[in-house]
């Protein structure tokens, strides 16, 4: 754990520790913990086992906690449907990733993946298909961010991604008046932040979990990292700062955008902190905000004053330019 020595500053951003903290009271820390900790399962599959291996150990990285395990195009893998995700390198195009699609039964987004690089070496590819993993299955995506050091910046990514979808998606259809002005009271939103609050809290656990912090400190975890996501916790703050970013006279609903932007900024702020072992500047929280605000930017949404429609968001990757 990077040393907090800061950590004692900073609270009166978010009242005290002991009221974020309350947030977990309803929060089940084991389910994450015990996903986050549960190993992942990959196996890559390509022409030859020797490939096989390197591809394997090119997409894990160093210091992975083992190897995936490997086979060549044609054998016979036991135990498909186990997999978390298995990955296909066919540069003969013969086929067999479909083929893979079709045998492994799922009720949800396919666990196969088409390796697309150039070469076992190609490091866009290899950044592409971790992304592709952790996206497809964000759930697991703590668990190969902790056992594969190379899809920790995926990992993250996928984690965020999702937090900032759902909280936006939650701020869209929920009851949020008071958002509204932007700088306005917040009290009587209480019930529906506190649900915002709650994913981003686990969201900063999940960004813990990645870079392999003990959950079952959790608390420990959130002294230290309070003072670095406390303006992301604090919705009157991410109002007064988002207001200097977000195109809300372009017609952006102000309730999706804060609480959108709100969760990015957590996200990344535990990000840095975990990533560089020390808090980040003002400066750097600005540049997150920024680019929060150049997604919110992209949101398809209902314009001010048609916002009590049904009609669909499409929310973009949280972490993306």
């Amino acid at each position: 754990m990077p040393q907090g020595g800061a950590a004692t500053r900073g609270f009166g951003a978010i009242g005290t520790v002991r009221n974020t903290i309350s947030v977990l009271r309803e929060v089940s820390i084991n389910d994450l913990r015990e996903e986050a900790e549960r190993e992942p399962t990959l196996v890559v599959i390509a022409p030859d086992d020797g490939v096989a291996r390197e591809l394997g150990a090119a997409l894990a990285g160093d210091g992975a906690h083992r190897q995936p395990k490997s086979a060549s195009l044609f054998a016979k893998v036991d135990l498909l449907d186990q997999f978390d995700a298995i990955v296909v390198y066919d540069p003969g195009n013969t086929g067999r990733a479909a083929e893979l699609r079709r045998m492994v039964r799922t009720d949800g987004p396919s666990r196969v993946f088409s390796f697309e690089g150039a070469s076992m070496t190609d490091r866009a590819a290899l950044d592409t298909t971790r992304l592709t993993i952790t996206r497809r299955a964000p759930d697991r995506a703590p668990a190969f961010g902790r056992y594969y050091p190379a899809f920790r910046s995926a990992a993250v990514r996928a984690v965020i991604d999702e937090s900032a979808r759902a909280n936006a998606e939650f701020a869209f259809v929920s009851n949020i008046p008071a958002v509204i002005p932007i700088v306005g009271s917040l009290a009587a939103a209480g019930a529906d932040f506190l649900v915002l609050t709650k994913n981003q809290v686990m969201l900063v656990l999940k960004v813990a979990a990645i870079y392999g912090e003990d959950l079952g400190s959790y608390a420990k975890i959130l002294r230290e990292l309070a003072p670095v996501v406390g303006a992301g916790f604090m919705w009157r703050t991410v109002a007064r700062e988002a207001a200097s970013f977000l195109p809300f006279a372009a017609g952006t609903i102000p309730k999706v955008a804060i609480a959108y932007t709100g969760t990015v900024v957590a996200g990344r702020a535990a990000e840095f902190y975990f990533r560089y072992g020390q808090r980040p500047s003002a400066i750097d929280v600005k540049g997150f905000y920024r680019d929060a605000a150049e997604a919110v930017g992209r949101l398809s949404l209902p314009k001010r004053g048609i916002g009590k429609t049904d009609e669909a968001i499409a929310i973009p990757p949280a972490n993306e330019p």
